[in-house]
């Protein structure tokens, strides 16, 4: 499959600050960043780009994909210190999802079962299922078809 003629992420990151509550939230760890907890925002992007979300003393909270038609307008990825979203970052992440699932892979009693859940193994937006031999991959946010080449 020839991912080429996917969008690319800007290179430049958006900053987001948002209100106190949706901060809280976020060290909570909430998934979502809604549109009206957006208090301001460096410049719009396209979806995919990668928003960082600062605190009232412009320190970093958290970084998640931009959807700029949602009114989940970003999908956390990580929250706490900063780290980079590479593909490291990705590797980490689907490792770690199918590593939580590897007995299903051993099982004879089932063929079919979810490999990716989403927002509960921190790639929000993204579901990945297995039938058989099988992957169906779905897509709940335009903001992953940047990411999909990673």
């Amino acid at each position: 499959m020839n991912l080429d003629h996917l969008p690319q992420p800007a290179d430049k990151r958006i900053a987001v600050r948002v209100t106190r509550d949706a901060l809280r939230q976020i060290r909570g760890g909430s998934p979502w960043l809604y549109d009206g907890s957006i208090e301001s925002i460096s410049h719009e992007g396209a979806p995919g780009d990668l928003a960082v979300v600062f605190d009232h003393d412009r320190k970093f909270a958290a970084i998640g994909l931009y959807d700029p038609s949602s009114p989940i307008r970003v999908k956390i990825l990580h929250q706490g210190a900063p780290r980079p979203i590479d593909a490291d970052f990705w590797r980490e992440r689907v490792a770690a999802a199918l590593d939580r699932r590897s007995g299903l892979a051993d099982d004879p009693e089932t063929n079919a079962y979810r490999l990716v859940h989403g927002e509960n193994d921190g790639l929000p937006g993204l579901v990945v299922d297995r039938y058989a031999g099988t992957l169906v991959v779905k897509l709940y946010t335009p903001a992953w078809f940047a990411h999909l080449g990673a």
